[in-house]
């Protein structure tokens, strides 16, 4: 199984309500989707339901690299409240696993998936299933958005190493 030293990218859906977990591996597999959806009740007992799911995540297939969607301020200030919390907690555990973490506005991924950093949940859909091998059997939109922000993550890093300079790419190597 893929591992940090196969490059192995954890896509991250944060929510309090359900938190997306995808494990990408290049060129477009999904290795495996999932969402954890917490019983309302205590924020506490919520945050540990989605950080116990990830710590072992993290200790079956441990990613090179997450990708975590960053904070959107809409219009219903109280799921951004427990956005941020869920997104606080999950930072938190991959930052003590020594996990790099790389964020993205929906805006960003969005463009690098579609080309139109407006597109919807269905334009999204149709392009993860064109462009990536996904699980099989009905994925929710938190399992659709990780997979689509590791995907993102993937591509700019390959852009960004690509776009080196051929001595920075020398030095990489040694």
């Amino acid at each position: 199984m893929p591992g940090k030293r196969d490059g192995l990218i954890l896509g991250v859906d944060p929510g309090l309500a359900g938190t997306g977990f995808a494990l990408f591996a290049e060129p477009n597999l999904v290795l495996s989707c999932s969402t954890v959806v917490t019983i309302p009740g205590r924020d506490g007992a919520r945050l540990l339901t989605i950080t116990n799911h990830l710590r072992a995540l993290l200790a079956e297939h441990p990613p090179a690299e997450a990708s975590i969607e960053e904070l959107f301020m809409g219009r219903n200030a109280t799921s951004a409240v427990g956005v941020a919390q869920a997104r606080g907690a999950i930072l938190a555990v991959l930052e003590e696993c020594g996990v790099p973490v790389f964020e993205y506005k929906p805006s960003q991924v969005k463009v690098v998936l579609t080309g139109y950093g407006n597109a919807d949940k269905a334009q999204i859909s149709r392009m993860l299933s064109a462009q990536v091998k996904l699980p099989e059997g009905k994925l929710d939109d938190h399992a659709k958005d990780a997979i689509a922000i590791a995907l993102c993550h993937a591509r700019s890093r390959r852009f960004t190493q690509s776009a080196a300079t051929p001595a920075a790419r020398l030095a990489d190597l040694k």
